[in-house]
């Protein structure tokens, strides 16, 4: 009887080692890899980032995240007529796309006075601080500065294939030195501070698709 009760200790132990080892060698699944999603136009596949919203109107797809903070008035309203709120849009950025050429896509989204800009063979004179080349990632263009005293936009213009990629990012000086309350807005729960939306902007370029 003895010798039977340790046959079947020794069977029973023999085989938990068995699994043991089979668990210890056999590596752990690796976690599924969620596939990029993205906001599709006619034109473009925009990356979507998490937490920010989206909006779409008439062709120009407008990313965009706000958050809390303490009562303001606008910060860029030079009127002095804008209500107080509460609410401090940290980041906005708007897409589209023409088929236009480069120059013709400045003087259309960019404005008409920009054709002193522009010499007769199409290419662009360049203007420090206002319409310079800029290049993020492989994508290559210009960016012109639209504002006053830290208001305003940069509106860049990259040369896709088959047409100009045309993106607008707008300033936030509520949270830069220009502010005498930057901190305050700085310590707002959420809020994308400017080198965080810096980087999300530049990985939105480098992974929109063209169609």
């Amino acid at each position: 009887m003895r010798k039977l009760y340790f046959s079947l200790l020794l069977l029973s132990l023999v085989f938990l080692s068995g699994c043991f080892k089979l668990v210890k060698e056999q590596p752990y699944p690796m976690p599924q890899v969620v596939k990029q999603q993205y906001y599709e136009t006619p034109d473009l596949k925009i990356p979507l980032t998490e937490n920010l919203q989206i909006k779409d109107e008439n062709g120009v797809v407008t990313l965009y995240h706000s958050v809390e903070t303490f009562l303001h008035t606008d910060f860029c309203d030079f009127k002095g007529d804008s209500l107080p709120t509460t609410t401090l849009r940290d980041f906005t950025v708007k897409f589209s796309f023409t088929t236009l050429t480069l120059d013709k896509a400045l003087l259309k989204f960019g404005g008409d006075y920009l054709k002193e800009f522009i010499n007769t063979d199409g290419s662009i004179k360049e203007s420090e601080g206002f319409l310079e080349k800029t290049k993020i990632g492989d994508r290559e263009g210009y960016k012109l500065t639209q504002g006053v005293e830290g208001c305003g936009y940069n509106e860049y213009f990259l040369t896709v294939p088959n047409g100009i990629l045309i993106v607008k990012k707008n300033l936030v000086p509520e949270l830069t030195d220009l502010c005498t309350q930057k901190d305050k807005y700085r310590a707002s729960p959420g809020v994308i501070l400017p080198d965080k939306a810096q980087q999300i902007f530049e990985e939105l370029i480098k992974n929109i698709i063209i169609k």
